[in-house]
């Protein structure tokens, strides 16, 4: 069983009340993160995201939690130098929390709109998230940095990508209901298909970066295909080709070929409805969790479900 909400609630209670409202405002900032479902981050990081950031505040940890002060005043000195983390080669390394509270704590302070680095040290933790394969956390804070360093670009952008999505809804939808009847026809019944839109940076740097048109930014949203295995995943991309067109450039085999930090999926790229160019992402409910989280807090996540902190 999970870590209950009220956990957490006893945890910063702990403290004294001058540090309340400020660890009630970062409860309330987990709430926003725990809604992507697919992250997912131990338990002991976010006690360590809600422990005052204070020498004063030492003494009122219990000695069960003397490993999440250790690992926020680690996150701390380490901050300033995020480009330590890219000797780290083995992204299973213990310092994988470090990374994930770090990315947390900037993600937080950027939507409080504090900025407390320089934009570079920003983008630098975003080549960390990278290596560590943390890339729910890397695209938040790709927009996050995005949105505070040129608030006008983002908004454009920003609707730019709400207008495209709108536009082809029905799209969307038609796909979708395809795809899943296909996927039925075939015998799979354990999957879930979702469709996903690309980050806002993500969408700015193919048009302004790269000087695409926003049509020929076939990701601009996608599909993701969720299934119990391996076998399940090839037999889904087998069903995707047999309905549209793919184009084998563009067709990545992740699982045969992990990439260095964890990541495991099929990517194809479909000639679909009315011509549209629609990439799926195709794999395993446990590979897509170690997509969001990283391998290391994906390992340490399921360890510790049910489980407190203890010393």
């Amino acid at each position: 069983m999970a870590v209950s909400k009220r956990y957490f609630q006893n945890y910063i209670a702990l403290f004294p009340a001058k540090f309340r409202p400020s660890l009630t405002a970062k409860l309330d900032y987990k709430k926003v993160l725990d809604a992507e479902k697919r992250l997912k981050i131990p338990t002991q990081v976010w006690l360590a995201f809600l422990t005052p950031p204070v020498q004063e505040a030492e003494e009122y940890v219990p000695e069960k939690y003397k490993r999440v002060w250790k690992l926020k005043t680690e996150m701390l000195s380490k901050l300033p130098h995020p480009k330590e983390f890219l000797d780290v080669r083995n992204p299973l390394h213990h310092s994988s929390e470090c990374v994930t509270l770090a990315l947390l704590e900037t993600l937080y302070d950027l939507n409080e709109k504090k900025v407390l680095l320089a934009e570079a040290r920003y983008h630098e933790w975003l080549d960390v998230a990278n290596h560590f394969g943390l890339w729910a956390l890397r695209y938040m804070l790709e927009d996050a940095i995005f949105k505070t360093f040129d608030s006008d670009n983002f908004s454009l952008f920003e609707s730019v990508v709400d207008k495209q999505m709108f536009i082809e809804q029905h799209l969307v939808l038609a796909i979708s209901g395809i795809v899943k009847d296909a996927l039925a026809q075939a015998g799979l019944d354990n999957f879930s298909l979702e469709n996903r839109r690309k980050n806002i940076y993500g969408v700015y740097k193919k048009v302004a970066l790269k000087q695409k048109n926003i049509n020929e930014i076939y990701d601009i949203h996608g599909f993701r295909i969720l299934t119990s295995s391996e076998s399940d995943c090839r037999k889904a991309i087998e069903v995707l080709h047999q309905l549209w067109r793919h184009f084998p450039e563009r067709y990545k085999d992740y699982i045969a070929e992990p990439k260095a930090n964890g990541y495991r999926s099929i990517h194809t790229v479909l000639y679909s409805l009315e011509g549209k160019l629609v990439e799926f992402q195709v794999r395993t409910h446990e590979m897509d969790h170690i997509a969001a989280s990283g391998p290391a807090n994906h390992a340490e996540y399921k360890k510790n479900l049910g489980k407190t902190i203890s010393s």
